[in-house]
């Protein structure tokens, strides 16, 4: 992977992830990536481990301390990870100490890894702008933007509108979806 630097904003758009989220990660010391003058920047590795813990955060809904041991296991078998590339990590893990078996969940590492190298690809995309609205005519370009999505709405109601959000908001809330594989 490539070893560019990428603040915030960026890092957040290559995950395509709300900045708010990745911010909330990085508070918290699931992700820990460099610090220089009061700005984090994400290098490709960091970026890994961000869209490792999403997977794990969307998939389990685990909170940020228990993310974080999580996160910590992974940073310490990494090295080996990137030699071996391998198509899933397992991870083996118990929820309480006694006889039960242990479970496990697979996430799929070379897929995530191939995807985060074709967003960082498209790097250029994703501008670095300053903070607040201090570009130089970018009232223009805001009302220009709201001029043709209203063109494009056409004669929509605001009922259609509201339709349209709480089925897209359904949506999104669905279920996971959760199958059985045997393991010989």
């Amino acid at each position: 992977m490539t070893g560019q630097a990428l603040k915030l904003k960026q890092a957040s758009a290559v995950l395509q992830v709300p900045p708010k989220e990745l911010q909330n990660l990085v508070q918290f010391g699931v992700v820990k990536p460099k610090r220089s003058e009061g700005t984090y920047f994400f290098d490709a590795n960091t970026l890994l481990k961000a869209k490792f813990a999403f997977c794990l955060k969307q998939s389990l809904g685990t909170p940020a301390a228990r993310l974080s041991k999580w996160m910590d296991v992974f940073s310490a078998s990494e090295e080996r990870l990137k030699i071996e590339n391998p198509t899933y990590v397992l991870f083996v893990y118990r929820v309480t100490s006694g006889e039960q078996p242990p479970m496990k969940l697979a996430v799929p590492f070379r897929a995530l890894r191939e995807q985060i190298e074709k967003r960082m690809s498209q790097l250029y995309l994703y501008k670095d702008l300053p903070r607040g609205r201090k570009r130089r005519g970018w009232k223009k370009e805001f009302l220009a933007s709201l001029a043709e999505a209203a063109k494009d709405m056409g004669q929509t109601s605001e009922e259609e509108i509201l339709n349209e959000v709480r089925t897209y908001r359904k949506k999104r809330r669905r279920m996971p979806e959760i199958t059985v594989a045997a393991e010989g």
